[in-house]
């Protein structure tokens, strides 16, 4: 069934929204006061999905797309719209989460960062040879030979994939601050690697197939700030480094003595932070393992702990700071009341989640006050928001 409607407002994600059958419908890549020629897509009890099959009336604000995957691929929600307007999209669609489960009016610093060309990591689909990515609705299969969202040296990779002859799996591609590459792929299949052909044009440092190293290493140097960082393939780093190198100018001036460094990862925030000490608790062993060479390459002495971080490990040093960086879920309930009762002077929260920030703001504004809000625009084009809120201990 084909039907005509008018865009009216964005959702959290960016699509459009409009209203037919007394149901909302949400509907990609359309922009406020577009006329619109719809196909449903889903059906459900409380809303419908739809496809845009025609515009009737186009926004002024519509740009054209150099993405031929756009419609196909699903990973990217803003590239018919500039750059600054989806800047304020994300602007409102964080006041507004924070007003409705927090109760707080929030006047939050935007942070910008590279339209395309930003991530140094993608993890992409092998099928029959070719790489791509799954539609994030049907799951059809697309064949990219590109990424505007990755850098060059990544794309390299990816044009250069008669040489990465595997049939099918997952394949995940990093570079760093040198365009140094590592490839890391997991198959069932046979695989041929020409690793003397890859490294024509690409600096590859390190391939591993099915966990096992063929060549090289597992793992690279990042340099940012001055500051040096081991990564190991299965590490998490932050994939934009021009936000991350950002969020330590911002956090930069000031002394947030003892630290707690939750979901420590290999170290990142906590090292860049100016301090008397640090604690990492971190869950993965790798990440572990680079926290404390990283520690060391930065001359610093810091204390890394392997360790459930909703389970604060008993830390004889009062604490003056904790730094939370926890992933989509947010804070459990034991995280919260543990930061709770150790009554820190500063909370340092990175979210990846606006909705799951709200929620665990509800319950830690009773006792904290925030003193700096940043929307960090950590993956432009895309639906992600990344936030960053300082935290202080009311008096």
């Amino acid at each position: 069934m084909n039907i005509e409607l008018k865009i009216n407002k964005y959702d959290h994600e960016g699509r459009g929204l409009s209203k037919y059958n007394n149901k909302v419908i949400f509907i990609p890549n359309t922009i406020i006061d577009e006329l619109v020629k719809v196909s449903i897509t889903k059906e459900k009890k409380s809303y419908l999905e739809g496809k845009v099959l025609e515009y009737l009336t186009k926004s002024p604000k519509r740009i054209n797309v150099k993405c031929p995957y756009y419609d196909k691929c699903g990973g990217c929600s803003y590239l018919h719209l500039n750059i600054k307007d989806e800047e304020l999209i994300k602007t409102d669609i964080v006041k507004d989460i924070i007003k409705r489960y927090s109760k707080l009016d929030i006047n939050p610093k935007f942070i910008s960062s590279n339209d395309y060309n930003y991530r140094n990591k993608i993890s992409l689909k092998i099928n029959n040879y070719n790489f791509g990515y799954y539609n994030s609705n049907s799951h059809d299969f697309i064949n990219i030979d590109k990424c505007l969202l990755a850098k060059d040296s990544i794309n390299k990779i990816i044009s250069n994939k008669e040489y990465l002859k595997v049939k099918n799996g997952n394949i995940t591609i990093r570079s760093n601050y040198n365009d140094e590459i590592i490839i890391k792929i997991d198959t069932n299949d046979k695989y041929e690697i020409d690793i003397d052909k890859l490294k024509i044009n690409n600096k590859i440092i390190g391939i591993i197939v099915n966990d096992k190293i063929i060549y090289g290493n597992d793992f690279y140097y990042e340099r940012l700030n001055g500051y040096l960082f081991k990564v190991n393939i299965n590490s998490f780093f932050q994939v934009n480094l021009d936000i991350l190198s950002k969020v330590f100018n911002i956090l930069k001036d000031t002394n947030y003595g003892n630290v707690v460094d939750l979901y420590s990862g290999v170290g990142t925030l906590g090292i860049s932070l100016n301090k008397d000490k640090l604690y990492g608790i971190e869950i993965v062993k790798e990440a572990v393992l680079d926290s404390i060479e990283n520690s060391k390459l930065n001359k610093q002495n810091n204390n890394y702990i392997l360790g459930d971080s909703s389970k604060i490990i008993n830390i004889k040093d009062k604490i003056d700071t904790i730094i939370i960086d926890p992933p989509r879920s947010g804070l459990n309930k034991e995280t919260i009341d543990n930061i709770i009762n150790i009554d820190v002077n500063n909370i340092i929260y990175m979210s990846c989640n606006p909705i799951t920030l709200a929620r665990d703001l509800n319950i830690l504004k009773d006792k904290y006050q925030i003193k700096d809000f940043y929307i960090l625009n950590m993956f432009p084009r895309t639906k992600h928001i990344e936030s960053l809120m300082v935290l202080e201990r009311k008096n």
